[in-house]
């Protein structure tokens, strides 16, 4: 007979199996090596019952979509695959491939039928971890056993029916017990009285329960001690709480802590079972705690510590206690003072006390502030620097070593941390330092310029990384960059000019003259806005800057903010000098005289309570007296450098210019008082250097000044205007002193100060005048 001709499809369906077939014995030979043959793969596959159609089509797909499937196997993989790497094991392959555990327990060398939400489980595993329904008590359980007249029985009632019920025989209570031997009979007992097998210790020799067999003999509970261990948590060999299961470690007492999440809160926390809230979850911080009365603070509050030898803490005082360690009352020696002598009242440490509560890093041994894992704030601070900076290699870069050692070693390292928690520069700086060989301000101007870009240059500068720069004439030239590329052709033609040769050239001018601050760097970018929004009114009116007439542009003035009035004139002017538009009149910029000022009593009450008001913060007095003394503006005393101060025995000066100024004996502590104690703001100290001196109110970084606008916001809400003060010291100079020692000892230009000069005379003039007219 003639075979049967097979059907197109048929054909095609067999040719492609025998390719998957194909790819499959290739691959076990590709992983095992040249010495296992096609027939033996072939052999192996049928064994591992992967060779079937469907079997083979499905471990076919599965490889494909991950081709390392033999060495890094997936637990969400079909059933095939745990049987082939077993089968290869068998045939003296294991090493080719890596055995797949079970995705619960962590064993391996065990089959994996079942496949779980967690991946691929063996039968205990399965047979633990779902619940099904029994057909005995209806409920969801654990199914242990099935049969046929029955169906499926689950853990509990499979016991229940393996044990004795009856009354036991030796506290009489009715209930499930087992049979247990008592004086060469089985009698009913319950698991208390049947208890464990009475023996002698060997070492206090009483005849009590056996807790454990020791290598001498049996050991009571008393005498026996559980074998210290390795906890899988701080890494220390002490007793464990609770042993290693289901691939979790072994954790030790001190840091066995219960987690779930918390029913009131619903975070994943720390916690316990509370009796009292009907055996809900509850974290640390929600579970309820009776009040006490705080032996430090003596407030009614929920006791945070009840074993301290002291008494009950509130939260505050227990953290306050735990992060500033003070020398012990008896021995002296720094520590964490948990304790109160009898004799003179003073705290005492835990070995005073007779305990061994002692809050000491176990790696730096420095006392109190424990975070975690044994170890202070500074160490953990340490560690997840290094984490954060370090490259591919699992090094910190030689250039950023100076940036890890700042942060380590910052004075408020809790700023530090909860800046590595959750700061969007840390990240970005992660990012930066495991992506990039070389970190620099080109990589940094790629970016986007938003506040985590601009905070991690300012670290980078901060701590010399990277060198400093204008960063307010750098920022000009990248904010136009990317405006530029907004822009139409027909107007870039136009603007890029004005902006590049007109407004950031004269900006770098005054850049390198050390006067380019962040007003300036305001200004000129409204500047360059306004010539854009210019340019687009004449878009839509349909007007060439070549055809712009005096009426047009009054039309555009009739129309336009006083804002933008303002900044366009640089414009106009620059568009006429090139010969752009006709000659066009352009509204100059009204001068106007100062209006605001202060009388002379509200001017030295002022002056007054910034020298002598301790409620007011340090740096606000600095800078109020500063003004309302020497007529500075925010902008000059926030550039101000520790430097500029300096003492003799004719008194303390401070050289705001040129010259040193004499100061008041009162304002000269104050600003000696801002030096030694209260200068840092930021996490990182400062770090000044002979080229970059130390700001005397450094902002954050210390790097950076103070922001004008929120010292006069500050000002301003304790009552201390800044404009009528300043302009009232200004008055008062310029009445006194000639304009050239304005200018000298203040730093004031020459024509302002004449100008303060011109108008003090004139309204002292006036002033007399009116004077001898009334009488």
């Amino acid at each position: 007979m003639n075979p049967r001709r097979l059907k197109p499809s048929e054909a095609a369906a067999r040719h492609e199996l025998a390719e998957v077939r194909g790819r499959l014995v290739a691959l076990l030979q590709r992983t095992t090596g040249p010495a296992l043959t096609a027939e033996a793969a072939q052999t192996i596959l049928a064994k591992a019952q992967a060779w079937s159609p469907q079997m083979a089509r499905e471990l076919d797909a599965h490889i494909t979509e991950h081709p390392d499937a033999l060495t890094a196997p997936s637990p969400h993989c079909p059933g095939s695959l745990p049987r082939l790497l077993q089968t290869l094991e068998e045939a003296g392959h294991g090493d080719a491939g890596t055995q797949l555990a079970c995705a619960i327990c962590g064993r391996t060398g065990r089959k994996l039928p079942g496949p779980t939400p967690q991946g691929r489980a063996c039968d205990w595993c399965v047979s633990r971890t779902a619940l099904r329904p029994c057909s005995r008590c209806g409920k969801n359980g654990h199914i242990v056993t099935r049969s046929v007249q029955e169906g499926a029985t689950c853990r509990s009632c499979y016991q229940n029916e393996r044990r004795f019920t009856g009354l036991c025989a030796g506290c009489g209570r009715h209930g499930a017990y087992r049979l247990r031997r008592r004086e060469e009979s089985l009698v009913a007992l319950c698991r208390h009285c049947a208890g464990y097998p009475d023996r002698e210790c060997v070492r206090c020799g009483t005849v009590r329960p056996v807790q454990a067999n020791g290598p001498d003999g049996p050991l009571c509970s008393r005498c026996y001690t559980a074998p210290a261990k390795l906890c899988g948590k701080c890494g220390q060999m002490a007793q464990l709480a609770k042993r290693e299961k289901n691939g979790e470690p072994g954790v030790c007492q001190r840091c066995y802590r219960s987690e779930g999440v918390c029913t009131v809160c619903g975070r994943f926390h720390d916690g316990a079972h509370s009796k009292k809230a009907g055996g809900a979850f509850l974290c640390d911080p929600c579970r309820p705690r009776p009040p006490r009365r705080c032996v430090d603070c003596g407030r009614n509050k929920k006791a945070t510590v009840t074993t301290w030898p002291i008494g009950p803490l509130c939260s505050p005082c227990y953290s306050r206690r735990r992060r500033n360690p003070e020398p012990c009352s008896l021995c002296g020696v720094t520590r964490v003072l948990v304790g109160r002598s009898d004799d003179d009242g003073g705290g005492t440490c835990g070995p005073c006390c007779g305990t061994d509560i002692d809050f000491s890093c176990r790696r730096c041994e420095t006392p109190g502030d424990i975070l975690g894992d044994g170890c202070c704030v500074r160490c953990v601070v340490s560690d997840r620097v290094r984490n954060l900076l370090a490259g591919e290699d699992a090094q910190v870069a030689p250039a950023l070593t100076p940036l890890a050692e700042a942060l380590a070693t910052a004075p408020r390292p809790r700023s530090v941390l909860e800046w590595l928690r959750r700061s969007p520069s840390a990240r970005l700086l992660a990012t930066l330092s495991a992506g990039h060989g070389e970190i620099s301000h080109a990589l940094l101007d790629d970016l986007p310029q938003d506040a985590a870009t601009r905070h991690v240059r300012d670290l980078l500068v901060h701590t010399q990384v990277l060198p400093k720069r204008q960063e307010y004439l750098n920022q000009l030239e990248l904010w136009f960059r990317r405006t530029a590329q907004q822009l139409p052709a027909a107007h870039i033609e136009i603007i890029r000019p004005f902006a590049e040769w007109f407004v950031i050239r004269d900006a770098r001018r005054r850049a390198d003259r050390g006067r380019y601050s962040l007003n300036a760097s305001s200004a000129d970018r409204n500047e360059i806005r306004a010539a854009i929004e210019f340019m687009q009114w004449l878009e839509s009116q349909e007007i060439e800057l070549t055809g712009l007439t005096q009426s047009h542009l009054d039309v555009w003035l009739a129309q336009a903010k006083t804002s933008q009035r303002r900044a366009n004139a640089a414009f106009i002017r620059w568009t006429n000098k090139r010969g752009l538009t006709q000659k066009l009149e352009y509204p100059g910029r009204p001068t106007t005289m100062p209006v605001l000022f202060l009388d002379d009593e509200e001017h030295e009450d002022q002056l007054r309570r910034c020298l002598t008001d301790a409620s007011l913060p340090l740096e606000l007095r600095i800078v109020g007296a500063l003004i309302r003394l020497y007529g500075l503006p925010l902008i000059r005393i926030v550039h101000l450098t520790a430097d500029g101060f300096h003492q003799d025995e004719r008194g303390a000066y401070f050289t705001f210019d040129k010259n040193p100024v004499l100061l008041p004996p009162t304002l000269a502590r104050l600003i000696e008082q801002q030096i030694t104690t209260g200068r840092s703001r930021a996490a990182l100290g400062p770090l000044a250097t002979g080229e970059h001196p130390e700001l005397l109110l450094p902002g954050l970084p210390a790097s950076r000044p103070r922001s004008p606008e929120a010292l006069s916001g500050q000002l301003m809400k304790h009552g201390l205007p800044t404009i009528a003060a300043r302009n009232t010291a200004l008055f008062g100079m310029a009445g006194e002193l000639p304009p050239i020692v304005i200018s000298d000892l203040f730093g004031v230009h020459r024509n302002t100060a004449n100008q303060w000069a011109a108008l003090a005379q004139d309204s002292w003039a006036s002033y007399l005048a009116a004077l001898r007219t009334t009488e």
